[in-house]
């Protein structure tokens, strides 16, 4: 007598299966990264033997002379130059909507006399449909990114308003 399948053992096959793969994947994607920081050559990949970019190689490296270099460089790109242009134009309350937001003048020439204190990850489904509402309407407002409890501690300016922290 042939006996079903037990729809639990072959989800589990599966599941096991899938982080398996994951897991090979990963580990080979780490060996491949090392394996090119520790080459003898610094611009050929001990494991595939193809050159590495220089520029990823730039990016990876923690050395704060070469974070600016890499900064330059990319600002000197078309991509570049926007992302800076967006940046300074949301910085002066002008730019494109945007969770790290601090300031939204909507053509507004005065300083925005509401302030809105929301979370700085953007998760809060209550300051993502209060900011929903604000650009809708356009009003002029700044912008306070405070941490949730799990992201660190909240400033203090912010707990001597609410002393709870909630």
């Amino acid at each position: 007598k042939k006996q079903k399948p037990d729809p639990v053992k072959i989800k589990m096959k599966k599941t096991m299966t899938a982080k398996a793969w994951l897991f090979l994947f990963t580990f080979a994607f780490i060996l491949v990264v090392v394996d090119s920081f520790l080459s003898a050559s610094p611009t050929i990949s001990m494991a595939t033997r193809k050159p590495v970019s220089r520029l990823f190689m730039s990016a990876t490296s923690t050395d704060t002379s070469s974070w600016a270099s890499l900064q330059s460089i990319a600002s000197q790109t078309k991509v570049g130059a926007a992302l800076n242009s967006e940046q300074d134009s949301r910085a002066n309350g002008t730019g494109a909507p945007f969770v790290q937001n601090k300031l939204r003048l909507f053509g507004s020439s005065e300083r925005p006399k509401l302030t809105l204190y929301r979370d700085h990850a953007g998760w809060c489904p209550y300051c993502q449909k209060t900011m929903l509402l604000i650009e809708e309407k356009r009003l002029p407002i700044n912008i306070e990114l405070v941490p949730m409890r799990s992201y660190g501690d909240k400033p203090e300016s912010f707990l001597r308003m609410v002393p709870s922290g909630l």
